[in-house]
């Protein structure tokens, strides 16, 4: 059993020994409702999945976005209310009855893409998820690296300038405020309030309303030529190449991949990101690195949660 709680979504789902996926439920997230409606939904879910089943289902992984103490097996989180310090993987024990590991959706992510994505046959890999925010999986000789404080990973609070806008870890600077999804929506619309006749067709996608202006929509206008999108996307990919960078300059893993909603833009965003790599190259320091999409897809989170049960097996 696979289990993937997100911001927006969440997912339960049921894979064979081989990683194949067999059944799926899933459903939009209502974060207002909070977590006891969340416990609800998926205890509902996954009673479901086991009843269409036939086969023995032997162990539990969950994925859940946001930060994870993994030796505690604690939800530490404080961006969802109600979850800080909720000891999640001893409630799917207790209720699905069934042995079960817990860890934040960048690992997670990360050992879905190794074991069943763009990642089989590399030994180092690392996830970046680019979504609302950016996470960070780091694999290194088949296993997940936490670091001393489950801390390992946090590629979008490392620091890249001294301006910049407020993160939502409350730091200043970080590469999260100049590439995630969130930042980029928030390009858009200062573009919009500053010069609306810029971003027409921004606005457009976005309903009419330049307030409503999300990353899908920039990334939608800059496919489509648009020239503001486009500028745009060139500055959080600059921001994001430099990230990139300082993952294979400390390192040097077989292969990057991409994940989550905003790295769903394909080449719109991978074209420039490669651009900057080369232009930030170095002479005398050269790398094989690969930098690929996902081959999950949306979901490599729940995968990488089938991973875990299988750990826990």
């Amino acid at each position: 059993m696979g289990i993937d709680i997100g911001g927006s979504y969440f997912r339960a789902g049921l894979f064979d020994e081989e990683g194949r996926r067999l059944l799926v439920s899933e459903a939009d997230t209502n974060r207002a409702a909070g977590r006891e409606w969340m416990l609800e939904q998926i205890h509902e879910r996954c009673q479901a999945l086991l009843a269409k089943t036939d086969y023995p289902v032997k162990a539990c992984g969950v994925s859940f976005g946001g930060p994870v103490d993994f030796d505690h097996q604690l939800v530490t989180s404080v961006h969802a209310p109600g979850w800080k310090g909720f000891a999640l993987g001893q409630w799917a024990q207790d209720h699905l009855h069934l042995p079960c590991l817990i860890d934040n959706d960048a690992n997670a992510g990360a050992l879905g893409e190794f074991h069943f994505g763009a990642g089989r046959g590399t030994q180092s890999l690392v996830y970046i998820t680019i979504s609302t925010g950016i996470g960070c999986g780091v694999i290194c000789h088949g296993k997940v690296y936490r670091g001393k404080d489950s801390l390992a990973g946090e590629l979008g609070h490392v620091p890249v300038s001294d301006s910049g806008a407020r993160c939502s870890c409350g730091g200043r600077g970080c590469l999260e405020a100049f590439c995630s999804g969130m930042a980029i929506g928030e390009r858009g619309r200062e573009w919009g309030y500053r010069r609306p006749e810029a971003v027409a067709r921004m606005t457009e996608l976005s309903g009419g309303r330049i307030e409503n202006i999300t990353a899908k929509d920039v990334f939608q206008a800059a496919a489509e030529g648009d020239l503001a999108a486009a500028h745009i996307v060139r500055e959080a990919a600059r921001w994001l190449a430099r990230g990139l960078l300082t993952v294979i300059r400390i390192l040097n893993p077989d292969k990057i991949v991409l994940g989550g909603g905003v790295a769903q833009a394909g080449s719109v965003l991978l074209n420039p990101v490669r651009g900057f790599l080369e232009e930030y190259a170095s002479p005398t320091i050269g790398y094989s690195t690969e930098i690929a999409l996902a081959g999950l897809g949306a979901l490599s989170p729940l995968y990488g949660a089938a991973a875990m049960a299988l750990e826990a097996v």
